[in-house]
């Protein structure tokens, strides 16, 4: 009897683990590839994707965003307590190197950094949206249009700086921030907020592209009162200074200033306001995008500025979440950016000026807690003959111990470069190390909810955020490529067609295609073609505008579109 029950309790644990591992064999089969990271959580379909990327943030940049936060500047205490809205997120590591063919990459620019996230591939540096050797690949925003999601995107750098670029465009260049503008009204992205409103007027091409948006039904808004109330479909907001190159201020700034621009995380509220009101879904991506700029310069105020502008974003996107309970979130930088460091050559040992093993936690945050604006922020109170700049620098910068040598560097140096030598002169008085001006290698945390409070766990590759995102929505990333990048010359002349083609960049490339009778006229980073005598379409009273799945994309001569544009050959 004794051995018959044992028999039987082995019999049903080996059942249970059976089970066990079917069901979790099933669930990863269903959402992972060979190697990706299988997410712990047992949810409903997720509805909603909302990409987070603070641009060039490091854990260091975390760390001291979290200290001065925690600072009661009226007790001159801390609260260990006082925590991040991404602090309970935290989940992983994302490695962040690029590739060339063979040649692999140590340290990542968000060109391609941003392609790994969008798309799921390795490319090349300062490449958007595209292989190393130049051809367009799908992103997964595009593939969310062609499933029915609302998509979006909210920045604070201008909308065509390389982050968001990589979502919405197909260059070669990042640089080529006007071909990215033309690309991004035409792509058919319902929510645009950000900066970059220069790109879309004065343009080379003389194409008004705020006009262009206007007749695409958005709402065009330019302040902050304007984009509030908008209460239903297309938004595009375009907001920043002439004097910050139309990018949007830093969140300490923006108070500080009274800039009529919206913070970071209004535009975030506003996005899935109105995104969400897709019974299908939608796709987000928000980019603290001036985490990177500050960290460029060196400036710390303007770093904890914006990871923690950036971590109220990520407050409203977790509360949308965990009330819907059919959202993933995933955060991610980039890159790190300065390789900032508490603690500096100062604090290195015993015989330094403070040595770390007795440095009081004071000593890094306080000088930073008196600071009002950012060094871009100070730059504007400055008068034209730069003399009131001790007084402004004890004012705004908590700085009242300026030497001759630095007042006389600060009077040198242009508006715009501004914060490139404040900054670095408050963080030797806050013991704070930069290793560089540029970007780094390390890996960059992971942070993710899904629903059911669930994770991503592990250290993954920055191309599995891609391909992570796919397989949710069940979509193969290539077949969409195949879809709407195919090499139109080669396509239309195996057809029989003949093709012409003309690349003048101000009149607008083109390439005409004919035969028997049929003409079709492909604009370049257009989501249309004009056809003629085609029986696919209506054209009795002339040639008809005929809208496609997706922008063309012409890189060095080569015309890419969408299989639907070759099907109207016979």
């Amino acid at each position: 009897m004794q051995r018959r029950f044992k028999t039987r309790i082995f019999a049903v644990v080996c059942a249970l683990i059976l089970a066990l591992s079917l069901a979790v064999n099933i669930f990863a089969a269903n959402f992972s590839d060979s190697k990706l990271p299988v997410p712990r959580y047992s949810s409903p379909e997720i509805k909603n994707i909302i990409v987070m990327i603070p641009d060039g943030m490091s854990i260091d940049g975390v760390a001291l965003a979290r200290w001065y936060k925690s600072y009661d500047t009226t007790t001159g205490t801390f609260d260990t307590s006082v925590s991040l809205n991404m602090d309970d997120l935290a989940s992983g590591l994302v490695r962040t190197w690029w590739q060339k063919g063979n040649i692999i990459g140590g340290i990542v620019d968000s060109a391609p950094a941003g392609t790994a996230y969008a798309s799921g591939i390795k490319t090349d540096d300062k490449v958007i949206g595209m292989t190393y050797d130049h051809k367009p690949v799908a992103t997964i925003l595009e593939a969310a249009n062609l499933i029915g999601k609302s998509t979006g995107i909210v920045v604070t750098c201008e909308v065509q700086h390389a982050t968001p670029a990589t979502f919405t465009s197909h260059i070669s260049n990042r640089g080529q921030q006007q071909i990215i503008a033309e690309q991004q009204v035409y792509n058919n992205i319902d929510v645009v907020l950000g900066g970059g409103v220069n790109r879309l007027t004065g343009r080379t091409d003389n194409e008004n592209l705020i006009n262009e948006i206007k007749s695409m039904d958005y709402e065009f808004v330019t302040t902050r009162e304007d984009m509030f109330a908008v209460k239903s479909g297309k938004l595009w907001g375009m907001f920043g200074a002439r004097e910050l190159n139309f990018a949007m201020a830093y969140e300490f700034d923006r108070v500080g200033l009274e800039l009529d621009e919206p913070s970071l995380a209004e535009m975030t509220t506003k996005a899935i306001e109105l995104l969400s009101q897709n019974e299908d879904g939608f796709f987000l991506l928000v980019e603290g995008s001036k985490i990177d700029w500050t960290a460029h310069a060196n400036d710390p105020i303007g770093l904890i500025s914006d990871i923690l502008a950036f971590d109220k974003a990520v407050g409203v996107a977790l509360d949308y979440a965990k009330k819907n309970q059919d959202t993933m979130i995933l955060i991610m930088s980039d890159h790190g950016t300065g390789g900032i460091t508490i603690g500096n050559r100062d604090t290195q040992n015993a015989q330094a000026k403070l040595p770390y093993d007795s440095a009081a936690i004071d000593n890094f945050i306080v000088p930073l807690t008196k600071a009002k604006l950012t060094g871009e922020g100070v730059a504007f109170k400055f008068n034209e003959e730069r003399t009131n700049i001790a007084e402004v620098m004890k004012e705004y910068y908590g700085i009242d111990d300026l030497t001759a040598e630095e007042i006389e560097v600060i009077k040198a140096t242009s508006f715009g470069a501004m914060n490139n030598v404040v900054g670095l002169m408050l963080s030797e008085r806050a013991y704070l190390g930069w290793t560089t001006h540029g970007h780094t290698g390390q890996e960059v945390n992971l942070f993710s909810y899904l629903p059911g409070d669930g994770r991503i766990t592990g250290t993954i590759d920055n191309t599995d955020i891609a391909k992570i995102m796919a397989k949710t929505w069940n979509i193969d990333l290539e077949a969409v490529t195949q879809r709407l990048f195919n090499d139109a010359e080669t396509a239309f002349k195996a057809l029989g067609a003949t093709v012409e083609t003309d690349t003048d960049i101000a009149s607008s490339g083109r390439m005409i295609v004919k035969k028997d009778g049929v003409i079709i006229t492909i604009l370049e980073n257009k989501n249309y073609v004009i056809v003629e005598n085609s029986y696919l379409v209506d054209s009795a009273d002339g040639p008809a505008k005929v809208i496609i799945e997706g922008v063309v994309v012409n890189q060095d001569g080569k015309f890419y579109v969408p299989k639907s544009v070759i099907e109207l050959i016979p």
